[in-house]
C-alpha cells in the first residue's frame, strides 16, 4: 500500500502538510514525480513549482532525494521502507490546483500527490486530518473519493484502486452547505462553499435532479456509471467555471448565479441558467470524456503535452448538449433553449479568427492557443467549445437528414458510449466520421470537409429552417450584445459601431480588444487604450456604444484617448459594425411540431 497523510495546521500561510509513506522496499534509482497538468485542462501548469522542502526518511534515517527535472525527484539508494515528507502552497482559487486558509480548503490529487512511477497501478490511500481550526469551526469534508475509516464530518481514511484515480477526486474541506438527493437509486450530493444566507438548496437539488435522469436516460442506461456523484460548488462575488471528474465535479459560480428562498420557482433567469448549463455540461463529461476518451489520452500522460483533434467533439458536443439537454429535461423552456442557443452561436460568429483556424486545428493548439489568449485571440483562434457546438448541431441535423428522421446525434452518441466508453476502448482521431457512417449509413465526409478541417461557416439557416425556425445575423452595435431568442424577427437599420470591446476604467473606456479591419483597427486604436473623449466631449464606457451609434455611418469623429500615459488624438470614419449577432425566433411565433421533435424529444 501506499498511504498519504495530509494536514492542514498551516492554513493561514496556504500550506498543505503531506507525508508519503511507502512500506516496500525501493530501489536506487526509483523515481517520484508531480503531474504537470491535470486532466480536463490542456495547459502545462508546473504544480511542482508549489512544493517546498521536499525530504525523505527511512526509519528515521534522513535519505537523499535528487531532483532531475522540474516535477521528478530521484532515489538515490536502497531503502526497505520510505517516508517523503513535503508542503504544498495552495492559493490558486480555481479548479484547477489547490486554495487553503481559514474559510477553506481545496486541493486536487494533481496537486498534492506525488506519483511513484512503476508503481500508479498499486492502492493508494489517504488519510484527511483536522486542523485545530477546522474542528472548532466544525468544518466538513466533501468528496466522492471511497471512504474507508472517516467519522461524521469526514476526516479519517480514504482509498483510491490506482494512482490515476487517487487523483481524480478532488476534496473540498470548509464550512459546507449541502443537500443530498437520488438518481435511479445513486447518491448525489451538492455542496456549496461560502454559498449565500438564503440559498435555494431545495430548488436547485430538484433541478439538477431532472437534469441527471436526462442524461442518465440518454446514454441508455438503467444508472449513471458511478457508485455516487457530488457537486462541489465555491460561491464568490464573480466566478464561472468547471472542472469534470469520474464521479464529482469542481464549480465555481457566481452569488447573482443562485435562487434564493422567496424567489418565484416559475422564473429561471439567465443567471440561474448559466449555473444549471455549467452542472449539465460537467456532468455529461462523466461520459464525455472520463470514460469516452481520444486514444492519445490512453495510458494518460501528464508529463508533457498530448495532442488530440478531438476536442470539438469532447468539448463541443458537450456543450451543445448542456444547453439542449436542459430543455429535454424540461428544466428551463424551448424558447429559453433558444436564447442559450443563438447567445452560444454570437459567440463563435464574433470570432474572426474561426476564419483562420479549423475547429481540429484549434483542438491540437489547446495548449498553447486556446489556454492562453491575448488581445489578439478574437482575431487569430477558434473556441472548439463554441465552434464545436457549432459542428454538433450541424452534425445532428445532417444525420438526421440523411436517415429521414430515424437517427440523430443522440443515437451516435449511444453508439459512441457502447462502443468505447463502456470498454475503455480510446476514440481514434478520426473515429467519430467512421461511426457516423456506420450509423447512418453513407459517408458524411463532405460534411466534416467543411465542418472540422475548413474555416467555411456552416449553412446553419437551412438547419433551422427544417425546424421551423428563423435565423438572423444582423450587424453589432454594442460591444457586449449577445444575441439571442427574439418573439420576432428583428428590424435593425445599419449603425455604426467602432469593432472594439471595452471595459470601464476610471479615465473612460479601456480598450479590451480590437477586431480585425474595423474603423477602430484601421485608426490604430489598440489594445489597453482608454478613450476618453469623442469629438472633445468626455466618454464613459458605458455610455460610448451608444453615443457611436448615432453617428451618421461614414462619419469622421476625434477619437482621444491615453496610451503609455500619453494623450492621443485620431480621427475614425464609422463604418457599421460587423453582422454577426444571432437571433433565433419561431417562424409562426409558436413551437411547431419539427422542433419540439429536436429540441424537446417528442
Amino acid at each position: 500500500m501506499i498511504h498519504y497523510t495530509v494536514s492542514f495546521e498551516n492554513a493561514n500561510a496556504h500550506l498543505f502538510d503531506v507525508k508519503l509513506n511507502i512500506n516496500f522496499t525501493l530501489h536506487k534509482g526509483q523515481q517520484f514525480y508531480l503531474p504537470n497538468w491535470i486532466p480536463g485542462s490542456y495547459m502545462i501548469r508546473d504544480f511542482a513549482r508549489n512544493l517546498i522542502t521536499v525530504k525523505g526518511n527511512t526509519k528515521g534515517f534522513p535519505v537523499s532525494l535528487e531532483k532531475v527535472d522540474k516535477s521528478t525527484w530521484q532515489l538515490l539508494e536502497d531503502v526497505e521502507c520510505l517516508e517523503i515528507n513535503y508542503q504544498v502552497y495552495a492559493w490558486d482559487l480555481s479548479v484547477r490546483s489547490a486554495h487553503l486558509d481559514n474559510q477553506h480548503g481545496f486541493f486536487n490529487g494533481t496537486s498534492l500527490f506525488l506519483g511513484i512511477k512503476g508503481y500508479e497501478a498499486e492502492k493508494h490511500t489517504v488519510i484527511l486530518n483536522a486542523s485545530d481550526h477546522a474542528v472548532e469551526n466544525n468544518w466538513q469534508v466533501a468528496t466522492a473519493m471511497m471512504a474507508k475509516q472517516i467519522n461524521q464530518q469526514g476526516f479519517g481514511k480514504y482509498t483510491s484502486e490506482n494512482y490515476d484515480e487517487l487523483i481524480d477526486h478532488p476534496f473540498e474541506i470548509g464550512d459546507l452547505t449541502s443537500v443530498e438527493f437520488e438518481v435511479f437509486g445513486v447518491p448525489h450530493k451538492m455542496v456549496f462553499t461560502e454559498a449565500p444566507a438564503r440559498v435555494d438548496l431545495q430548488r436547485i437539488a430538484k433541478d439538477i435532479k431532472q437534469i441527471c435522469e436526462t442524461e442518465i436516460t440518454f446514454f441508455g442506461d438503467e444508472k449513471p456509471p458511478f457508485e455516487n456523484y457530488v457537486f462541489m460548488t465555491f460561491v464568490q462575488k464573480k466566478g464561472f467555471g468547471g472542472l469534470e471528474h469520474m464521479a464529482s465535479t469542481a464549480l465555481h459560480c457566481s452569488f447573482e448565479d443562485l435562487p434564493l428562498i422567496g424567489d418565484s420557482p416559475e422564473v429561471i433567469d439567465a443567471n440561474y441558467r448559466t449555473f444549471l448549463s455549467l452542472c449539465c455540461h460537467e456532468y455529461f463529461h462523466s461520459w464525455n470524456v472520463k470514460r469516452i476518451k481520444p486514444a492519445r489520452f490512453i495510458p494518460m500522460d501528464m508529463s508533457q503535452e498530448v495532442h488530440t483533434e478531438l476536442l470539438w467533439f469532447f468539448e463541443g458536443v458537450t456543450s451543445y448538449y448542456d444547453e439542449l439537454l436542459l430543455a429535454r429535461s424540461k428544466v428551463i423552456e424551448p424558447s429559453s433553449y433558444l436564447d442559450m442557443l443563438a447567445q452560444t452561436l454570437t459567440k463563435t460568429l464574433r470570432s474572426r479568427g474561426r476564419l483562420k483556424q479549423t475547429v481540429t486545428e484549434s483542438s491540437f493548439d489547446t495548449w498553447t492557443r486556446f489556454y492562453k489568449q491575448d488581445e489578439n485571440a478574437v482575431n487569430a483562434i477558434v473556441s472548439y467549445y463554441t465552434k464545436g457546438a457549432m459542428v454538433a448541431l450541424g452534425l445532428d441535423f445532417e444525420i438526421r437528414r440523411l436517415s429521414e428522421g430515424k437517427k440523430s446525434l443522440d443515437d451516435l452518441m449511444r453508439l459512441v458510449w457502447n462502443q468505447h466508453g463502456k470498454s475503455g476502448k480510446g476514440v481514434g482521431e478520426t473515429q467519430i466520421q467512421l461511426l457516423a457512417k456506420e450509423l447512418v449509413g453513407q459517408s458524411l465526409n463532405d460534411f466534416f470537409a467543411d465542418a472540422l478541417y475548413s474555416t467555411k461557416d456552416l449553412d446553419l439557416k437551412s438547419y433551422f429552417e427544417s425546424v421551423d425556425i428563423e435565423f438572423q445575423v444582423i450587424p453589432q452595435y454594442l460591444h457586449n450584445e449577445k444575441g439571442g431568442f427574439a418573439a420576432k424577427a428583428k428590424d435593425r437599420k445599419s449603425v455604426a459601431f467602432l469593432g472594439i470591446t471595452h471595459k470601464a476604467d476610471a479615465l473612460g473606456a479601456k480598450v479590451h480588444s480590437v477586431t480585425e479591419n474595423s474603423c477602430a483597427a484601421v485608426a490604430g486604436l489598440s489594445n489597453d487604450d482608454i478613450i476618453i473623449a469623442v469629438d472633445n466631449i468626455r466618454i464613459a464606457s458605458s455610455e460610448l456604444d451608444q453615443v457611436i451609434a448615432r453617428v451618421p455611418i461614414g462619419t469622421e469623429v476625434l477619437i482621444s484617448y491615453f496610451r503609455r500615459e500619453r494623450l492621443y488624438h485620431t480621427q475614425v470614419k464609422l463604418t457599421e459594425g460587423e453582422a454577426n449577432t444571432c437571433y433565433l425566433s419561431f417562424k409562426n411565433e409558436k413551437a411547431s411540431d419539427a422542433f419540439l421533435q429536436w429540441a424537446v424529444g417528442h
